[in-house]
């Protein structure tokens, strides 16, 4: 790219050491990124934004007065993306993953850095470069809830994303690089992530993976069938193989 076609940033930490490891990081290995300023606080980074109109936000999530999430109050239609940063804190993560958007763990690593920057500038690129509402409103709705089981999941597919209760999944089965999700109301959606990348977040949700390349939600079964592994029959007449190694620890888990 040339300076002109840079994609603007702007770096939201309230520790300048995190700036200034992000800030070489990225003036080292990611050479499209120009960053417009920093902001070490979320009325901070409002302001800065709006001034700014930057095409992605680098967010800390852990900050003294308003953590990063509370950006998002401020602005209807976000518009940038967002790859947020954090040290530690696994409830958010797991809100983050659910509503499909990126993050970074701290320290940062300089290839998963790249990556979450690629497919910011894909989506960029697609002209489109504002951050989901309906991922952010996703992301709201699970972080208030006081139990910390969430309730929707983002599966994206090629004409989207659909954000689906969990408890409306029957079933997930990998298909190579892909995975397909089976609902309830007997709609199939084919997700392009594979299934593994899922298998966390659904564990979460009452699923168990009941073969290598099937997970099944236990609140839609119906029935096991004795055999070498056996097989389930779920709720909507399907039958799903059970691995011969899957099977105990399957049976331990529905008695």
């Amino acid at each position: 790219m040339e300076d002109n076609t840079k994609i603007s940033a702007i770096l939201v930490d309230d520790e300048e050491r995190h700036h200034e490891t992000l800030s070489k990081m990225l003036d080292n290995f990611c050479p499209d990124i120009e960053i417009l300023g920093d902001a070490y606080n979320v009325k901070e980074a409002v302001n800065l934004i709006r001034e700014k109109n930057p095409q992605i936000i680098f967010l800390d999530i852990e900050m003294p007065g308003g953590n990063g999430f509370t950006l998002f109050d401020h602005f209807e239609e976000p518009p940038f993306e967002v790859i947020f940063t954090t040290a530690h804190d696994l409830y958010a993560i797991n809100a983050i993953k659910y509503a499909a958007l990126d993050y970074l763990m701290k320290p940062i690593n300089i290839r998963e850095l790249q990556d979450a920057i690629a497919r910011a500038v894909k989506v960029i690129g697609k002209k489109e470069n504002t951050t989901s509402t309906e991922k952010i409103n996703v992301l709201k709705s699970n972080l208030k809830l006081e139990d910390q089981r969430f309730t929707k999941i983002a599966l994206p597919s090629s004409d989207g994303i659909d954000f689906i209760e969990a408890e409306a999944i029957i079933r997930a089965e990998a298909e190579r690089s892909y995975s397909n999700f089976y609902l309830q109301n007997g709609k199939k959606i084919l997700v392009s992530k594979p299934l593994k990348e899922y298998e966390a977040l659904l564990e979460q949700c009452n699923f168990f993976r009941v073969h290598k390349s099937h997970m099944v939600n236990l609140t839609h079964l119906e029935k096991y069938v004795k055999g070498k592994g056996g097989y389930v029959i779920m709720n909507d007449g399907s039958h799903v193989d059970v691995s011969v190694r899957k099977k105990d620890d399957l049976l331990n888990r529905l008695m």
